[in-house]
């Protein structure tokens, strides 16, 4: 059991969970909730609710939860040894709240940030936002806007990857211009073979590499926003874009594999089991036979009914072992053999 009824309506009853993360180890896990009302969000900003989970403990000691409104639209994730052992969740505004268990937990200074390190003077300080956090081996990075980078290091510090340049509109006189580059000059997600094999993707089909020295604009051939990026097992690079079209490559050489045709992009995608996945919040994609398919309609191993429920969100554990989704009420875990419903609010809604 995962929770009882106590701890259900304690911790869970009201929200739907928006994110998940594979612990830094295996049975930890943790959880981003937002309230499940009515509130406009996006004027009120998020009530956050933080949920790390040590699933070897017995359920009275085996949450820790953090709440406040001081973060908005955020992203989870969690570095891995031998690097980090922590838990981050950062907001667009590059606010962020860490917990490594008895070493610290709560808010930090946000991702550091100086737009006037840039020389763009015409432009004054230019702003960073952040689009999502995401892990390469056991390492976290934070990635947004306009073409930025951040690395989290030791110590509770971050790296920023200055070897992308400012988009040049930024240095324009007009202020219109300078608006305008920076609703197209975000970053959505980054992925890699390793921590010198890395792509990151984002607008207007802007795809980067880095070789573990230097970044380097690769040619792709769409000018759609790029959304989600995954490296494959099977050694090619996986993109989809804001349309949920998915393409298939690596360097500059990219092909077209399922054409979309979705109202939302997918907000995440990974690489488990030998397949490409993908996830948003109408459910979750199979790359199958050529195309997406929905994965509890896939024809080899469909997920089951009660996990597609709860499968927007998709993390898979850095040795591939394990792979962990979530949204609504509930979340469900696959140990490489078959999957785990860990938990679903409507056990307990429906009393």
């Amino acid at each position: 059991m995962f929770y009882n009824k106590y701890m259900w309506e304690q911790i869970f009853k009201g929200y739907m969970v928006r994110d998940c993360t594979l612990g830094f180890e295996h049975g930890r896990i943790g959880f981003y909730l937002v309230p499940d009302d009515d509130r406009e969000h996006l004027d009120y900003g998020w009530y956050t609710r933080f949920v790390a989970v040590k699933l070897s403990n017995p359920i009275e000691k085996r949450f820790y939860v953090r709440g406040g409104d001081n973060l908005d639209l955020a992203r989870l994730s969690a570095a891995w040894e031998p690097n980090q052992t922590e838990f981050l969740l950062v907001d667009v505004g590059r606010s962020l709240w860490s917990y490594k268990p008895n070493a610290y937990k709560g808010s930090e200074p946000e991702i550091p940030f100086d737009g006037k390190g840039y020389g763009y003077a015409a432009a004054g300080e230019v702003g960073c936002s952040i689009s999502r956090v995401t892990r390469v081996e056991g390492t976290v990075f934070a990635v947004g806007g306009p073409t930025r980078i951040f690395q989290r290091m030791p110590n509770q510090q971050w790296y920023e990857h200055k070897g992308i340049p400012l988009p040049a509109g930024l240095s324009s006189k007009d202020d219109d211009v300078i608006t305008e580059t920076l609703g197209n000059s975000n970053f959505f997600d980054l992925a890699g073979f390793s921590l010198k094999d890395m792509y990151v993707v984002g607008d207007a089909g802007q795809i980067w590499h880095f070789n573990g020295n230097i970044w380097k604009s690769l040619a792709f051939p769409s000018n759609l926003t790029l959304q989600t990026v995954t490296c494959g097992g099977d050694g090619q690079v996986y993109i989809t874009d804001i349309r949920g079209s998915l393409w298939q490559g690596r360097g500059e050489r990219w092909k077209l594999l399922h054409k979309g045709n979705t109202s939302i992009p997918y907000a995440d995608s990974a690489w488990f089991k030998n397949r490409f996945w993908c996830a948003n919040d109408y459910g979750m994609m199979v790359l199958e036979d050529g195309k997406l398919v929905a994965a509890h309609q896939a024809k080899q191993d469909p997920i089951p009914t009660e996990i597609a429920l709860h499968a927007h969100r998709i993390d898979v554990s850095p040795d591939g072992k394990q792979m962990l989704v979530c949204g609504g009420s509930g979340a469900a875990l696959h140990n490489g053999e078959r999957w785990e419903l860990l938990f679903s609010g409507y056990e307990f809604e429906d009393e």
